[in-house]
């Protein structure tokens, strides 16, 4: 007697750990509430193609794009899950640096945030920009276009909304409003 209850005692937790993993594919057709402890978790490597320096033009502005895979907690909601951060450099044509979020540490609101895998194939980001309040903000969408995982398509979706604080109106967009390709180094 004693031997089936261990058994499905270790059946039951078993299940219980393996129904805890959503994969990141996934999450977005997840309709029900996550359990705590919750891991949405990159099972199948999707994110490691992401990951690199990628470098790009756009109107006559160079864009470097350093793109890091990361596990993060979410004491809040009680659920971890990996996805990835992605920091920028601009510059002119002359070289000088118009914005950078390079040195920036992870929890910095300025580190544009992965939020999901699409079912487009597309990877979703969120944008905090260093002007925010002045309408700096929107959804980055993210898509590799070759088999070799070496050119990356990258596109700002501006949200535009404004904060009180903001009474010079809105600002220009640093990040590109339009499709760029990059590639990576």
């Amino acid at each position: 007697m004693k031997k089936i209850i261990f058994i499905l005692t270790s059946v039951f937790i078993t299940y219980s750990c393996k129904a805890q993993i959503i994969a990141v594919e996934d999450f977005e057709n997840y309709n029900q509430e996550l359990p705590d402890n919750a891991y949405i978790k990159d099972i199948n490597n999707i994110l490691d193609k992401y990951v690199g320096t990628w470098k790009g033009i756009y109107d006559s502005k160079s864009y470097e794009f350093k793109v890091i895979k990361v596990t993060e907690n979410n004491t809040d909601l009680k659920y971890k899950e990996d996805l990835l951060l992605m920091r920028y450099k601009i510059t002119d044509s002359s070289n000088n640096v118009i914005e950078s979020t390079l040195n920036l540490s992870d929890t910095s609101n300025f580190i544009i945030r992965g939020n999901y895998l699409s079912n487009r194939g597309s990877y979703v980001l969120n944008y905090i920009g260093l002007n925010d309040e002045c309408g700096q903000n929107g959804t980055i969408f993210i898509s590799i276009y070759d088999t070799n995982n070496t050119k990356m398509k990258l596109y700002l979706e501006v949200d535009g909304e404004m904060g009180l604080d903001c009474t010079s109106g809105g600002v220009e967009q640093v990040l590109p409003t339009d499709w760029i390709d990059l590639t990576k180094q």
